[in-house]
């Protein structure tokens, strides 16, 4: 396995043939503004895992003159390696080595999330990465049960009451409201996470928008989501707090049942918080926690400044 950085022009013609989620598409790549693309290769000169790393240039000076392997702003739910699913184990693991080595060589650090499927922690711990455990919420749709059965009577409850009230539609991915769902954050995390999700929509990702309006048009929530690789993702969601009981299990049921009948989608990923009341509404759908790693790797030591805005 040999792996180096290639410009964007060659990674487009690389990875278009290959399943590679959207974190490591060449829209990735527009989206973050300055990258480093990654690709490994095996003997025989086949793909074997291709990276795209955001890179974050403010710490160039601290570091070396290298910038770091990280999000300034969270535009793609995750930032992981692509393996060729086909390799035996032994070369999957060999090939995320090798990604690693040539990541590591060209930057002063990594701070990255990896995605919940991905399947090689041993490779990171030969690399020397420090691994900090996170967690998702993950409702598998394939395993047929009724979803509607694993959530909590409240859940119904709310879903009840927000049905009397409110109803669901679909809305362009310009009528989504970044600025209520982005929140605590500066304004350039909403512009930059706006741009992004508007720019998805027009690439022709699979995105979807849903509103909960009453009667006379009032919209009180939206969710905005992302299908990519048999997974629907909820990237962005907000609700008005002093509005209709329920607008939020609303929105969240519409958006798993669309899931549900995508016979593409296999899961529903929630993406997960840190906050615990979320984390709890999440769960009372029957998400289960699902783990995740989050990657720290420094070469002159931790940075005293987190730049990642969650």
């Amino acid at each position: 396995m040999h792996s180096d950085s290639v410009t964007r022009e060659a990674y487009e013609k690389i990875v278009a043939p290959l399943p590679v989620p959207v974190w490591n598409s060449p829209l990735a790549v527009e989206l973050y503004g300055r990258t480093l693309t990654t690709v490994c290769r095996t003997r025989r000169g086949s793909t074997a895992g291709a990276w795209v790393c955001p890179l974050d240039v403010a710490d160039e000076e601290d570091g070396g003159g290298q910038p770091a392997a990280r999000r300034a702003f969270r535009l793609l739910p995750y930032a992981s390696p692509w393996v060729d699913p086909g390799l035996h184990p032994v070369e999957r693991h060999r090939a995320v080595v090798s990604l690693l080595g040539a990541v590591m060589e060209r930057v002063s650090a990594v701070e990255l999330p990896l995605d919940p499927c991905f399947g090689e922690p041993a490779a990171l711990a030969e690399a020397g990465i420090e691994v900090l455990c996170r967690h998702t919420r993950w409702l598998d749709l394939r395993d047929s049960k009724d979803h509607r059965e694993r959530y909590l009577p409240t859940a119904r409850n709310h879903l009840r009451a927000a049905a009397r009230r409110l109803r669901v539609r679909a809305v362009e991915p310009a009528e989504f409201d970044f600025s209520r769902a982005v929140v605590g954050q500066p304004e350039a995390a909403v512009s930059a996470r706006r741009r992004a999700g508007l720019r998805l929509g027009w690439a022709g990702e699979a995105v979807r928008c849903l509103a909960a309006v009453d009667a006379d048009g009032g919209c009180h929530g939206q969710v905005f989501v992302l299908r990519d690789e048999g997974v629907t993702v909820l990237m962005h969601s907000w609700f008005d707090r002093a509005g209709p009981r329920g607008a939020a299990s609303l929105l969240v049921d519409a958006a798993i049942e669309e899931a549900v009948r995508d016979p593409r989608i296999d899961a529903f990923d929630f993406e997960g918080s840190v906050i615990p009341s979320i984390d709890r509404f999440m769960a009372g759908f029957g998400a289960r926690a699902r783990a995740y790693g989050q990657l720290r790797w420094h070469r002159i030591g931790p940075s005293a400044r987190v730049k990642e805005f969650g």
